[in-house]
């Protein structure tokens, strides 16, 4: 193998590694935003006579 060769597969190893990282973290955020949604609608039903959702998007701001 010579160099050119051994630098794309080396390129390409990264290249592989950082979309299985990037992957994971999309999977994180994806997480989060649909835990998040889940106790916006869960406050929304106890509270939603009283408040709109900028009041329970602050509310929900402020514990995490």
């Amino acid at each position: 193998m010579n160099r050119l060769d051994a630098d794309r597969t080396t390129s390409f190893a990264l290249l592989e590694e950082d979309f299985f990282l990037l992957q994971a973290k999309a999977e994180d955020v994806l997480l989060s935003t649909v835990g998040l949604g889940q106790k916006m609608q869960e406050a929304f039903e106890r509270h939603g006579d009283g408040m709109n959702s900028s009041v329970l998007w602050k509310a929900l701001q402020q514990k995490n």
